[in-house]
């Protein structure tokens, strides 16, 4: 299917894979700063604090650039910076410049996530973009599976080369992007008027997505979901390791079991969902997901875990396409970098907030207490998406038969 997208989209996806690939870059920031830096914990978490605040700044601002910077430029110049900045970390710089370059790592990492989705999604026919999406998703966990063999190689000889061969892998792709850019002779700036955006949705909150009372609705409940989705990174560990006979090794089995799930079976779920519709597929992946961590609670035989995370990874599949979907087709005619922007800003901004809320809250009460919450947090989510997703795809499509086909 690859072969027959267009270059751009093909290109698009290249450096998706490489961008994820070189992802790994800040699940390895903490032990840098801790083991190379001798930093304190509290150190550590201004840094990583400016790292999230960077992406989901970045992932905004980029967001709403796409609107008048052509995307391929953007995509091409923000994995250039974020390749730059990223491999200066190599370096070991002192604490003056990390706090300048750890938040512009994560500004220009955030900034390529909407132009990058927006590229591949506008750039193929609309009765292709379920099956695109489901092909970018496989590209993507692709890359983070390719990222743990890389970091695992490297680590042993130094973070820095961790940090090194990041840089290197934004900017290999980079030059693809900006290659194509200069021999398409594109602007770096989009013609005026090539979008239209209708300023008389009227109801529906105008064109655009701070108005749109629909759209800020559906962005609660993704906060919701990646919330609950966020204690994969965290409590969920905890709680093997202290509730079942699942040692450390087992964790990471899980990982690669969702990760490798994902990659075979996204393109056969995406395919479901174009014959049954994104609004069965939303308010399915939302019960999967309200009842995922519950399954812990049967008993501590390893088995439950597994079931949890099967279940955790079929929420995933379905739930990911149909936010994407949804928010492309609202925001037709309408300011789609910005709504592509809060889009992009909500997916990595649940990062501050879930994983530590999530810990305060298995601290404070434990963990069989923490799963039941996560499901009371599913099932809001559910009721939040039960009438948005659907009024989402009131937006203009390319043909009725088409939104028709999608949404059944």
């Amino acid at each position: 299917m690859i072969r027959t997208l267009p270059r751009a989209v093909q290109l698009q996806l290249l450096a998706t894979l490489l961008n994820s690939a070189g992802g790994i870059v800040k699940l390895f920031m903490p032990l840098y700063f801790l083991e190379v830096y001798g930093y304190e914990f509290s150190t550590i978490a201004w840094l990583m604090a400016a790292y999230g605040g960077g992406c989901i700044l970045g992932a905004y601002v980029g967001g709403v650039l796409s609107e008048r910077l052509d995307s391929q430029w953007a995509t091409g110049i923000s994995l250039l910076l974020s390749g730059i900045f990223a491999a200066s970390l190599a370096l070991a710089p002192p604490l003056e410049l990390l706090l300048i370059v750890v938040p512009l790592v994560g500004v220009f990492d955030g900034a390529f996530r909407p132009a990058n989705l927006r590229l591949v999604m506008e750039g193929c026919p609309q009765e292709l973009q379920v099956r695109v999406q489901g092909v970018h998703r496989v590209v993507f966990n692709l890359g983070v599976a390719l990222a743990g063999v890389l970091a695992g190689a490297l680590v042993g000889f130094g973070y820095g080369y961790v940090f090194l061969i990041q840089g290197l892998l934004n900017l290999f792709g980079s030059l693809f992007l900006l290659g194509y850019a200069l021999k398409q002779t594109t602007g770096l700036w989009r013609p005026a008027g090539i979008e239209i955006v209708h300023k008389d949705a009227g109801g529906d909150g105008g064109s655009s997505p701070w108005r749109d009372g629909f759209f800020l609705v559906f962005i609660l409940g993704q906060l919701l979901a990646l919330g609950i989705f966020d204690q994969m990174y965290g409590t969920f560990g905890i709680f093997l390791r202290e509730h079942t006979d699942a040692g450390a090794p087992w964790i990471a089995y899980l990982f690669s079991m969702n990760a490798l799930l994902v990659v075979v079976l996204q393109l056969p779920v995406s395919r479901m969902i174009e014959r049954h519709g994104v609004v069965i597929a939303s308010r399915l992946g939302g019960l999967l997901l309200s009842g995922a961590f519950l399954i812990l609670n049967m008993g501590s035989h390893i088995i439950w875990a597994v079931l949890t995370m099967l279940v955790l990874t079929a929420a995933e599949l379905l739930l990911t396409p149909v936010w994407t979907l949804s928010v492309m087709n609202r925001s037709q005619g309408r300011q789609r970098g910005k709504y592509l922007g809060i889009f992009s800003a909500a997916w990595l901004g649940h990062s501050l907030y879930g994983p530590g809320l999530g810990t305060w809250l298995y601290g404070a009460y434990g963990g069989f207490i923490l799963w039941w919450i996560c499901a009371g947090a599913g099932l809001l989510m559910v009721i939040l998406h039960y009438s948005a997703v659907p009024r989402l795809w009131t937006a203009p499509v390319t043909s009725t038969e088409e939104q028709a086909s999608i949404v059944h």
